[in-house]
């Protein structure tokens, strides 16, 4: 195997924009998974599977590993280059080296903890337990109301009072909206704010809104940082709690989080553990 085919590899794996247009066929989407224990190559008298080469492939990205069909050759040719290279390694006594050790120490470190990661706390986060929570939630969710108003906002009283004036004479309180209110955001869409809780608001702004009742334009215009506002209440209702599916990803986080705080305080509860210098020496060379 000579240089010019591993650079050519090399070129192949290394080109993500190139990889990432390929496409499979329908045909060969159709068609039946390769067997994984299918020997693909022979290299010194060791058998080389196909799931040899797809295991060889697990870090690296995405773009190859959804090509895997199409770049196996390359793949193959790769896990060759791999295995050649780790046994000349072992065969100059590189197996026994200190550094190469540590090394092994550490990567047996990261796979023990993932692997006890994924036993003691990833599988205890079920669906069903993520469920649980959620339905907690919801039994403790807060009754709160929540209303949807529209306004105009002008910077005067004056200006907000003749509107006002307006509008009792029969004036579309939109399309004055649309015309007059300096919040032009909502003004486009007829003073419209969609709905919202009370603490949402700037004080002045919500204690006249909620003051309302549904249908109800204010009779005086209403002072606030901004301006000078005439609301109309849209609509009211009690605010409904999230769906099951805007708090899944959530929860399932925060009961990870919970079981790995618990798990930790168990391991160190166990432990004999001694901090003699939080500071890694810090302080001491100050």
């Amino acid at each position: 195997m000579n240089q010019r085919r591993f650079c050519s590899l090399a070129l192949a794996l290394g080109l993500m924009a190139g990889v990432g247009s390929l496409a499979l066929s329908a045909r060969a989407q159709e068609t039946a998974q390769p067997d994984p224990n299918l020997v693909v190559a022979k290299l010194n008298g060791e058998d080389i599977t196909r799931q040899d080469v797809v295991d060889s492939a697990q870090n690296l990205p995405p773009e190859i590993q959804a090509n895997l069909d199409q770049l196996f050759p390359q793949l193959l040719d790769r896990l060759v280059f791999l295995k050649l290279v780790a046994g000349q390694g072992r065969a100059d006594g590189l197996a026994e080296d200190p550094e190469v050790k540590e090394l092994m120490r550490q990567y047996e470190d990261n796979a023990i903890r993932e692997i006890f990661f994924q036993r003691a706390i990833m599988a205890k986060v079920t669906d069903e337990a993520i469920k649980a929570r959620y339905d907690e939630e919801v039994k403790n969710f807060p009754e709160e109301r929540e209303v949807r108003a529209s306004h105009i906002l002008v910077k005067t009283e004056e200006e907000a009072q003749a509107i006002i004036e307006q509008l009792k004479g029969g004036g579309d309180f939109a399309a004055i909206a649309k015309e007059k209110s300096t919040d032009t955001a909502s003004g486009k869409n007829g003073g419209d704010l969609n709905w919202f809780t009370k603490e949402i608001m700037v004080p002045e702004f919500a204690d006249a809104a909620f003051a309302m009742k549904k249908g109800e334009v204010s009779q005086s215009p209403v002072k606030s940082q901004f301006g000078f506002h005439i609301i109309k209440l849209d609509d009211e209702r009690m605010k409904a709690p999230p769906s099951f599916e805007q708090r899944r990803d959530d929860i399932r986080v925060q009961l990870t989080e919970e079981l790995r705080q618990q798990v930790a305080k168990d391991l160190k509860d166990k432990a004999q553990l001694e901090i003699i210098d939080p500071s890694g020496g810090a302080k001491a060379a100050q």
